[in-house]
């Protein structure tokens, strides 16, 4: 390969990557069936039936789009957090009722056409999602939304989030929260975004094994069920938003009021924070405990 300077000349010849073989490649496997999740036929402790679920939509507004696609695979978890069984796997297509956006159809492959007249049935999933001990989404306050909207009895179940429960950077080496890109860094792709093929994906990760021989699944479920408190800024000073947003506050919009989720021991330095730098003069802040049946609500 002859390399030129910016004068056009040429300043002699150095083997490429190709000549040498020296290339920075990383191989990617396609994720496979649920037949290629491997699981161990040695259980310990408790086992816990966790259901991995999907749902495609037709929108991100639970109280006016609706889901299309629905799946779930039920997985036995020991009390290490291998997965030692596949109870069962279920997905189902529905008419929204309602036109599917193109950006939806462009994203799912899914049209009005292949959803006419289909339905859930209901009874089935709200039979299964009950009898679990806890499900698992990739932000599941979306999933777990939509799934109250069209099933309010699933108000009270428990539930872990892939993406917010479990520190991938810290937990992982991995960056970045969003599916596919934490999928490619364990090695492996998917190309379709369809809620099988993501539920199968998000198993994948959950299997991914950690640096001191545990799995995603086990530290995931271990932070999930730990009871935290939220804390709210009750009278917040408009004013004060900066500084409790710089401090990891969010704001709940129909509560109106900010807040932040801490572990228990936390919580008598944060009102005593709030006391100081942002209502001085009142109300006391509430607190109230969190545990994985109110959490991503």
């Amino acid at each position: 390969m002859t390399i030129y300077n910016p004068a056009g000349e040429s300043t002699g010849s150095q083997p490429s990557r190709q000549d040498t073989g020296d290339w920075d490649i990383r191989i990617l496997r396609k994720v496979g069936d649920l037949a290629d999740i491997p699981v161990g036929d040695a259980p310990h402790g408790e086992i816990r039936r966790v259901a991995v679920i999907d749902t495609e939509t037709t929108g991100t507004d639970p109280l006016h789009d609706e889901i299309i696609d629905l799946a779930y695979v039920v997985l036995l978890v020991d009390g290490r957090g291998e997965i030692v069984g596949i109870e069962r796997e279920a997905q189902a297509l529905r008419d929204p009722g309602m036109p599917i956006p193109e950006r939806i159809s462009r994203l799912t492959g899914l049209t009005d056409a292949h959803v006419a007249g289909l339905t859930f049935d209901l009874d089935k999933v709200q039979g299964v999602l009950s009898d679990v001990d806890v499900c698992v989404a990739h932000n599941c306050q979306f999933d777990a939304a939509f799934l109250r909207h069209l099933l309010p009895a699933t108000a009270e179940i428990a539930w872990a989030c892939s993406a917010r429960d479990f520190d991938w950077l810290v937990d992982a080496g991995l960056d970045g929260r969003s599916l596919g890109h934490l999928l490619m860094q364990i090695g492996f792709f998917s190309e379709a975004h369809r809620a099988m093929a993501d539920v199968i994906a998000l198993i994948h990760l959950l299997a991914h094994r950690l640096s001191d021989g545990g799995t995603v699944m086990g530290r995931l479920l271990a932070n999930a069920e730990r009871e935290t408190v939220r804390v709210e800024a009750t009278g917040a000073p408009f004013e004060k938003r900066f500084e409790l947003k710089a401090r990891g506050y969010g704001w709940d919009a129909q509560a109106k009021v900010w807040w932040i989720e801490l572990q228990p021991d936390q919580v008598e330095a944060e009102r005593l924070w709030l006391g100081r730098a942002v209502t001085p003069w009142g109300p006391s802040p509430r607190a109230r405990a969190i545990t994985w049946r109110q959490r991503h609500r």
